[in-house]
């Protein structure tokens, strides 16, 4: 698990000021990521490591920043989606304005 002692092969974790600690490992794409969440024990950040490790060499590692959507995109598709719904809705097209018309703003 560990090259020294007290180093990780892949990966490294820290402690923070909260008391909580982060994990953190360089992407198959070299960029350096975060876990999602802090971890409440220095194991617990280990062990999430260790899966992120197992998943890069089964090469299922997924970049956690593809499933994001710009909101004015996902505002967009809404609308389309529920386009039917809305249309019985008083009210419902000053949502759909605030949304669309605010996406250049929002991204």
């Amino acid at each position: 698990m560990a090259n020294k002692k007290g180093h990780r092969r892949f990966g490294n974790v820290r402690k923070l000021q909260s008391g909580r600690w982060q994990a953190r490992y360089r992407g198959p794409d070299g960029l350096m990521r975060c876990a999602p969440d802090t971890f409440g024990s220095k194991r617990d950040a280990e062990q999430w490591l260790t899966v992120v490790e197992s998943d890069t060499l089964r090469g299922e590692w997924s970049d956690p920043l593809v499933g994001r959507v710009p909101l004015g995109e996902y505002g967009q598709r809404w609308i389309e989606e529920h386009r039917l719904a809305l249309a019985f809705r008083p009210g419902a097209r000053v949502v759909g304005v605030l949304i669309v018309g605010g996406a250049p703003e929002l991204g």
